[in-house]
């Protein structure tokens, strides 16, 4: 999603959101290791973040918050999560030798994903569904569906959206990001995913059904 990730909690998974508590849980075969192994170190980047006992402590808070996050994940967002980790190696790496960017980098991710920690428990605040307007689009404020977005575009206008939206025989629904412009297409729509995520840090989000392809 951009650079606002879209996640959405799967079913009862309790545990400690305290940094340095303990916690034992199983994930499945495909989870990616958000842990540096410096006996793997590839690049000059990742050897350099090995060799400095402060960058190292950061990689190891970072893996801990990840491990957290990616636990209480549905597997979309499981699978959005790892795409956007990859993106950030990637990105990481770019610092080539540069303490001060490295630990930026981390900095940065941390307080990213303890915002997405801190926010899963907290009361959602999407108001009712609105009637379709005129265009065919019913409107579902701070509002998404995580996992699903088939096409994305940045920097839009709502209307050229919701016209994309239109265009794609596909399409039962759009999430508009009211900050900066992004359009995510979807080919669900509520109806298919049960229930619309409502709880995103800054509720950023705008939800539009189209309505003409609902089932109901």
């Amino acid at each position: 999603m951009g650079a606002s990730m879209k996640y959405a909690v799967a079913g009862m998974v309790f545990l400690s959101l305290t940094l340095g508590t303990e916690v034992s849980i199983s994930y499945a075969s495909d989870q990616p290791d958000f842990h540096m192994d410096c006996h793997a170190a590839r690049t000059n980047n990742e050897q350099f973040i090995c060799a400095d006992e402060d960058l190292l402590r950061r990689d190891a808070q970072l893996g801990e918050i990840s491990d957290k996050l990616y636990a209480v994940l549905d597997p979309p967002s499981r699978a959005e999560m790892a795409r956007e980790f990859a993106e950030w190696l990637a990105s990481r790496d770019d610092c080539e030798d540069n303490y001060f960017c490295n630990a930026g980098m981390y900095n940065d991710r941390i307080s990213y994903l303890q915002q997405e920690l801190d926010h899963m428990d907290a009361p959602g605040i999407a108001q009712a569904s609105a009637p379709a307007a005129a265009d065919g689009f019913g409107l579902v404020p701070n509002a998404g569906i995580p996992g699903h977005n088939k096409e994305t575009y940045p920097a839009l206008t709502l209307e050229i959206c919701k016209s994309i939206c239109v265009q794609r025989a596909w399409c039962k629904s759009i999430d508009f990001d009211r900050t900066n412009g992004a359009c995510y297409v979807q080919p669900v729509a509520e109806e298919d995913v049960g229930s619309l995520r409502t709880d995103y840090p800054g509720h950023p989000y705008d939800h539009y059904y189209y309505a003409p392809r609902l089932r109901n």
